[in-house]
């Protein structure tokens, strides 16, 4: 029996994949700053060699050289972090696709926690939130297609498309034996992404669910309309912001504090490679703050939360943040692939990581859990029994009660510990 093939082919794959292993290493080098020693590449790089020749020698069939470059550019991406990713041309060329075929969406924002996809928020009057998918789901399949392989990236380009066309998510949800399939259309339709209104016309209430686009001018001029309109303290609201640039949240920052840091960034030899700190022309307001966040609190508006919090500028109330705080290079390789990399982390002026490989150590702690631990589980027991057989109901009615006490713990802070302070123009 033949196995693999002529000495020149199997002598064209390994210096092919010798060479493209090397070429990696180069770019690591590159973007994450690391001097690697000559003595422990080349070790490294025997170790990849041994196995490659082993393959190409001893393998049933002669290796598809596609299949082994991209599986072994995803072997290594996936030992990273979640949001970097390989795309080889014809999946980058297949995403580029579906974006020009619509860029509705459901509504949901996604991350990944062990290696599957994961539902961080879910915008309140979306797609999304109407046909029942909750921050916390792990998505499974998108139209029957596994995720389990896919970038971020790709889920979501796969969770977008023209207005009205129907799309399915089998979901995995803590409690349950069995994946939902969930069906829902996809809607160009966006909500307000800032409001804000009075309570008994002291308390200002400024409610930011994103940070894109020109979600910061909003809340700049509403913050100010509330401050024109009498009030003494004010309620941030970051709960399921989930969204938008660094910027965006150093900006909203910005609001409430004068000067210092922000927040910077670091790269892997811990060199600070960015410090963002407070613009004097940008600031706002010295009234007494408190900020409301989540679960689904992430990216831009943990900046936010993590600065307030650090400069002693506020009390923050709720539930630990999510953790997303790292920036990344798009690299086009030669070959048409895309390939991103995460190149660096955020933290908080006192030196928190936002994003963590331990979920548990990631995201921003809040100074008051609300609610605690014991009335949580007194509310999903509630929520359990309450008569209702649709489930949907049932967890909005749990979120809407564990909204509501977040909120009143907020204002009840205010009521108490509100102190006079200068408002600004």
């Amino acid at each position: 029996m033949q196995v693999g093939g002529s000495m020149s082919h199997k002598a064209k794959v390994i210096v092919f994949i010798g060479s493209f292993l090397i070429v990696l290493y180069g770019i690591s080098a590159k973007f994450y700053g690391k001097v690697i020693a000559e003595d422990d590449g080349y070790k490294e790089l025997s170790v990849f060699m041994d196995v490659l020749q082993r393959i190409n020698e001893d393998y049933v069939e002669a290796p598809n050289m596609n299949d082994v470059q991209e599986g072994a550019m995803r072997g290594l991406i996936n030992s990273l972090d979640p949001y970097s990713s390989f795309l080889s041309k014809e999946q980058y060329e297949a995403l580029e696709k579906r974006r020009e075929n619509g860029n509705a969406g459901i509504g949901i924002i996604l991350s990944k926690r062990s290696d599957v996809i994961y539902v961080v928020s879910v915008e309140y009057d979306s797609a999304a939130a109407e046909a029942g998918i909750r921050p916390g789901d792990y998505v499974i399949a998108i139209n029957g297609e596994g995720v389990e392989e896919k970038s971020i990236m790709e889920a979501d380009s796969l969770l977008r498309g023209a207005p009205g066309e129907k799309v399915q998510l089998t979901v995995f949800r803590s409690g349950r034996s069995e994946p939902l399939n969930i069906e829902m259309a996809f809607s160009d339709h966006t909500s307000t992404p800032v409001s804000h209104k009075m309570f008994d016309g002291k308390a200002g209430y400024l409610k930011v669910s994103s940070l894109a686009n020109s979600s910061v001018e909003q809340a700049k001029f509403k913050l100010k309309t509330l401050i024109s309109g009498g009030a003494e303290s004010i309620v941030l609201d970051l709960r399921d912001c989930a969204d938008g640039k660094p910027s965006a949240g150093a900006e909203l920052a910005n609001f409430f504090i004068r000067n210092g840091i922000i927040y910077y960034s670091q790269n892997r030899q811990g060199e600070k490679i960015k410090i963002v700190e407070a613009d004097p022309g940008t600031h706002i307001t010295d009234l007494p703050l408190v900020v409301l966040i989540n679960g689904s609190t992430a990216d831009a508006a943990e900046i936010a939360a993590g600065a307030l919090k650090d400069r002693k500028r506020a009390t923050l109330v709720g539930e630990k943040s999510f953790g997303v705080g790292s920036e990344q290079a798009v690299i086009k390789l030669k070959s048409g692939a895309i390939l991103i990399l995460s190149t660096a982390k955020y933290f908080t002026p006192d030196g928190k990581v936002i994003q963590d490989e331990s979920a548990r150590k990631a995201g921003i702690l809040p100074d008051i859990v609300a609610p605690d631990k014991e009335k949580r589980q007194d509310l999903a027991v509630e929520s359990y029994y309450n008569g209702q057989d649709d489930d949907v109901a049932k967890y909005r009615e749990l979120q809407e009660q564990i909204n509501r006490i977040q909120l009143e713990k907020a204002l009840d802070i205010l009521s108490r510990d509100a102190m006079p302070a200068k408002k600004a123009a």
